[in-house]
């Protein structure tokens, strides 16, 4: 009733001041809007295989010389033992795993942890040096890679927990008594999560880590901010997609934290040129970790997760040598 008369008793001035009002909120609550769906697309195409762009078995930079001649090199390396290669799956999470076992007969088995957008093929590159060591291999396809299911990445944390269900299947059907992580970039995440997770300690021997961050949002932003973009406020929301799509909180992908339980064997390398797990920050990294048999190596050239292509000898011969620890 008296809605009605004050209407009717409001001066132009009034309706100005109302007409204004509603359009600054409607502004404030659109752009609002704007930037958390900008977040939501950034995250889907960066974090998730559901834009249509999909992280298959495909070389994940075609347009980067040293990530094809790496991704060639392991396919030749490997293409010489595929009689051995046995295809194996797990389920785990609702998710179907899919994975490859290469047995050479040994009780041993070296497994791999590659970076975000890597299938299994890419882990070929990595071999050698552990076949040379006397390791049987396993490759897998992270979930939401390769030939897995899933949708999303939670950058090693569920990542790490599957790497544990695939051991404990490797363990007990092809009698493996242990295995040794190689960990490239977000897979330090995943390696450092998988010995914390259930049995996954007394199935650890060992752990290499190569590129390892302190935390994945460290990786992220500088690969955010090297592509050309603003932090603020884009960058701060991706993250509450991710919560939403995973259920995982991205504070959990923090090998600082994590490593402070991890006391076996344990081999850092990093090159002096990483700009994106930062050199000091992954000493800080080294000097949580408890064990009393660790040991990091620098490399002085080759970029992030290319250190191995640069100085190949050196890379392989560090990992032998450590292989050899007890």
């Amino acid at each position: 009733m008296f809605l009605p008369l004050i209407l009717v008793n409001l001066t132009w001035y009034h309706w100005v001041i109302i007409g204004v009002s509603i359009f600054l909120l409607s502004s404030l609550l659109f752009s609002i809007w704007l930037v958390f769906a900008i977040a939501r697309r950034v995250y889907l195409h960066t974090l998730s295989n559901k834009m249509g762009e999909g992280w298959g078995r495909v070389c994940s930079a075609p347009n980067n010389p040293e990530q094809v001649k790496m991704w060639d090199e392991g396919i030749e390396f490997m293409s010489q033992y595929s009689k051995y290669k046995k295809e194996v799956s797990i389920i785990n999470d609702g998710l179907k795993l899919m994975g490859e076992f290469y047995d050479f007969g040994h009780k041993k088995t070296a497994t791999f942890l590659c970076g975000r957008c890597e299938c299994l093929i890419y882990a070929y590159y990595y071999a050698k040096p552990y076949l040379e060591s006397g390791y049987n291999l396993l490759f897998v396809d992270p979930r939401s890679h390769g030939f897995s299911e899933g949708h999303y990445s939670t950058v090693g944390i569920k990542e790490g927990e599957d790497i544990v269900a695939w051991m404990n299947y490797i363990h007990d059907n092809f009698k493996q008594e242990k295995f040794v992580l190689h960990c490239v970039c977000v897979g330090g995440s995943a390696g450092t999560i998988a010995y914390n997770f259930k049995n996954g300690k007394q199935l650890i021997e060992k752990i290499v880590f190569d590129g390892v961050f302190i935390n994945f949002l460290e990786s992220y932003e500088r690969h955010y901010v090297d592509l050309g973009h603003k932090k603020f406020p884009v960058f701060y929301l991706i993250w509450f997609w991710f919560k939403m799509y995973t259920g995982q909180s991205v504070k959990k992908a923090s090998p600082l934290n994590n490593i402070k339980t991890i006391d076996i064997p344990v081999l850092f390398i990093h090159t002096k040129n990483d700009k994106y797990s930062l050199p000091e920050n992954a000493v800080k990294v080294f000097d949580a970790c408890p064990s009393k048999n660790k040991k990091f190596v620098w490399f002085t050239e080759g970029s992030h997760s290319h250190i191995r292509n640069n100085a190949l000898e050196k890379y392989d011969q560090t990992i032998k040598d450590f292989l050899r620890v007890n």
